[in-house]
């Protein structure tokens, strides 16, 4: 796994690792926390994009953004951001465009770990 990095990676294996002392095996038991968070922070989301509450959007956003900029992954905290960002100025537009990216770079992340394993 540890060799599996990269500019393009939706993971920087090596800065997560260097954090959690080197244990693959807790990166392995962060990585599926996250998962089941994600999952309900995006559900969350959906929702919030839906009703148009700004608030929740942008508490979502900045959770995830803090959980994905904790493992090292760069694309999901971006789009986190933008997420964070949209409801701090109200503008659903924004937000239906972050959690479109949100949606994609999640993805790309369960593939590239599939791929790793």
């Amino acid at each position: 796994m540890a060799g599996k990095t990269g500019a393009s990676a939706p993971i920087d294996f090596q800065d997560v690792l260097e954090r959690i002392g080197g244990d693959e095996a807790f990166l392995l038991e962060l990585l599926n926390i996250y998962d089941e968070e994600f999952k309900k922070k995006y559900d969350e989301l959906e929702r919030a994009v839906r009703e148009k509450d700004f608030q929740a959007i942008r508490e979502a956003g900045h959770y995830l953004k803090g959980a994905s900029a904790n493992l090292s992954l760069p694309a999901l905290r971006e789009a986190a951001w933008k997420m964070e960002q949209a409801g701090a100025s109200n503008n659903i537009k924004a937000a239906g465009e972050a959690l479109s990216s949100l949606r994609t770079e999640y993805q790309r992340l369960q593939e590239f770990l599939k791929g790793s394993r």
